[in-house]
């Protein structure tokens, strides 16, 4: 139905890019395991891995599982940036067709590479790597294939610093047969229950019949599909996509007991960090609260959503669940709270629960739509979701954002 693509592309993928950066900032962490935090690990070194160190785990709880000589820093964005800038700048450099998919990663279109510097693929992704280690600082892995998620999924194969090389069909075939099919990138757990009786590799997903995938999982699940029998129906280029968004207020110059206004601050800090997911159209997979005393005594709940989603009522619903787990008491005075949310997809491959119907779905996506745009024209808190309910007509709110 569709032609397999004769183009052939890189994914250069920056390995434990935040904390590869600050080894390159700082010699003397290499070999050190290292994690970068804002109460939560937001990225960590390999040699923290091995510890049971997560994306997401408390900063707390890393402290205990880490050896004595690790290194705790918080994020220098603006060093990242910079060392983005120069790794793109060097691609751009090199190579004719770049496209940024993120601060880390860019696809790159490489078809007539080998033909022109008489050298194989996997001579050519070596030699890439070890140049960017001299003349940027940063290691990095790379993917070869025909397509841009067959790539994506080839970069990971053999990180740190490795690559993975697959271009015809029985050498594609050999590696999707062996990787899980939760290690396919926008193939979330909903969609795995859907397919366990038929799937458990990425091979079995890709033999999967065309019409019973668009069935049962729609355009974004028959994209990839069709990637990973090597046609070209995704593009990520343009998109960088943070790895968290936390917003936090302090109560200063002064402290609170009153659990009311400890919700109001919570609440406008939920605000904002959905309004700035709505922007970027990402969605989350896990959210947590935090709370800081007077004495700098720090409380923090989390959970992981059952889904990724950017839907503020649900993001509203699960922190004020978490919120309800606190105990408030006159003699206990708050100088800050917080949220935070991680693990940040592209809002646009996300899916909402596997039991609701597409109606409900679909309205459920009109109301967040509807919410964001009065509060963007209106200002940010002109409906705010806690424990009131709204009840305006649906033909109301589009007469409210319209006029």
């Amino acid at each position: 139905m569709f032609p397999p693509s004769q183009q052939i592309r890189w994914l250069i993928d920056c390995d434990s890019f935040y904390a590869s950066c600050e080894v390159y900032l700082n010699p003397k962490l290499r070999w050190l395991p290292v994690c970068i935090w804002w109460d939560i690990v937001i990225a960590r070194s390999y040699e923290a891995k091995p510890y049971g160190i997560k994306v997401g785990t408390p900063i707390r709880e890393a402290k205990k599982m880490l050896p004595a000589n690790a290194v705790y820093l918080k994020p220098n964005i603006t060093k990242y940036g910079q060392i983005s800038s120069s790794l793109m700048n060097y691609l751009q450099d090199k190579c004719l067709q770049v496209e940024v998919f993120s601060i880390d990663e860019a696809f790159i279109e490489i078809t007539d590479y080998a033909e022109m510097y008489h050298m194989s693929y996997q001579k050519i992704a070596r030699a890439m790597r070890y140049d960017i280690k001299k003349k940027i600082g940063i290691p990095v892995s790379i993917g070869l294939a025909p397509t841009r998620l067959l790539s994506k999924i080839f970069a990971d194969i053999n990180k740190p610093f490795g690559e993975c090389i697959a271009i015809t069909p029985s050498e594609i075939d050999a590696v999707l047969r062996s990787l899980p099919l939760s290690d396919i990138p926008f193939v979330w757990p909903k969609t795995q229950e859907k397919l366990m009786d038929r799937c458990t590799t990425a091979y079995d997903y890709k033999a999967l019949p065309y019409e019973y995938v668009r069935e049962l999982l729609g355009k974004n699940g028959l994209k990839i599909r069709m990637e990973l029998n090597s046609i070209n129906a995704m593009n990520f280029a343009g998109k960088h996509t943070p790895k968290s968004i936390n917003r936090t207020r302090s109560f200063n110059p002064h402290f609170t007991s009153k659990k009311s206004e400890v919700r109001s601050r919570l609440l406008e800090n939920i605000d904002k960090a959905c309004e700035h997911l709505l922007d970027q159209k990402l969605a989350t997979k896990y959210l947590a609260i935090s709370f800081r005393t007077k004495e700098f005594h720090r409380h923090w709940l989390d959970l992981k959503l059952p889904y990724a989603t950017n839907d503020k009522m649900l993001i509203t619903q699960s922190a004020r669940k978490l919120f309800e787990r606190i105990a408030f008491a006159d003699d206990i005075l708050y100088r800050t709270t917080g949220i935070y949310l991680w693990d940040l997809v592209d809002a646009t491959n996300t899916q909402y629960s596997l039991f609701q119907s597409t109606q409900q779905t679909t309205s459920k996506k009109q109301l967040n739509d509807i919410i964001y745009r009065i509060n963007k024209k209106y200002w940010r808190w002109a409906i705010r979701l806690w424990e009131a309910k709204v009840s305006v007509k649906k033909n109301d709110l589009f007469e409210m954002v319209l006029n």
